[in-house]
């Protein structure tokens, strides 16, 4: 094995280099935005409920969160991101166009499901919390949001009985507990009624349910139901 003999000069000289290489790694870590290693997350969930806006994909800081363009009527499913008071936008695919701003506060460990609503003009973007605690054996926990922009007051109803009654355009109930099972969902109000889902809840299960597209009209951007798992 060959003797390498240095003198003090060469020792730090070299030391030094070494400590500037682990620092040049410990900032490209740090500047990962998607390394969330020995970090506390929140995380983000995006419902894209507008009929005419097309895909998109929502950003917070800048920084793309859900990393598959989601379409009319779809979620993205959970992503994590950083804590704090945070900017959020929902841009276009390519990223160069931004459909809608706001901003958003993110606690440690907390779930967010974003909803994209309005028409091109007009579009907005707001949040709600997610409860993910436990729902009671044998039982699944559902929520209901209005996010049919031309629908000011809303019910949902699970058959023939109606769960959640009068809930305003962006809107968002309290969660309830109901039998799991299969049931037909509709939303009503006056004088219009969606077309019918027929869904099956599962027990333990968390349930998002929320009214999207226009009452009064046909087709693709007809009122309807959406349902999203939210555990």
């Amino acid at each position: 094995m060959k003797k390498i003999n240095l003198n003090f000069k060469q020792a730090i000289r070299y030391a030094m280099v070494l400590l500037g290489c682990v620092t040049l790694l410990s900032a490209c870590k740090k500047d990962d935005q998607y390394d969330f290693k020995d970090v506390v997350p929140a995380y983000v969930n995006f419902i894209n409920a507008s009929t005419d806006a097309g895909s998109a994909q929502l950003y917070v800081q800048d920084i793309v969160r859900t990393p598959t363009p989601v379409s009319y009527g779809n979620a993205s499913g959970y992503f994590k991101t950083y804590l704090g008071a945070q900017d959020v936008a929902v841009k276009s695919p390519d990223g160069v166009t931004t459909l809608v701003a706001s901003t958003g506060q993110f606690d440690a460990t907390a779930s967010y499901t974003y909803f994209l609503v309005g028409q091109s003009g007009s579009l907005s973007l707001f949040s709600v919390t997610d409860d993910l605690n436990a729902s009671a054996s044998g039982k699944a926990k559902i929520r209901f949001v209005n996010a049919a922009s031309n629908v000011n007051s809303a019910n949902l109803n699970l058959g023939s009985s109606t769960v959640f009654s009068g809930i305003a355009f962006k809107g968002v109930s309290a969660p309830v507990e109901v039998n799991a099972g299969s049931y037909v969902v509709t939303v009503s109000g006056t004088p219009f009624i969606s077309s019918a889902l027929n869904t099956t809840f599962e027990a333990g299960k968390i349930y998002t349910i929320y009214a999207k597209g226009l009452a009064y009209t046909t087709g693709n951007t007809a009122l309807s139901v959406g349902v999203f798992t939210n555990k």
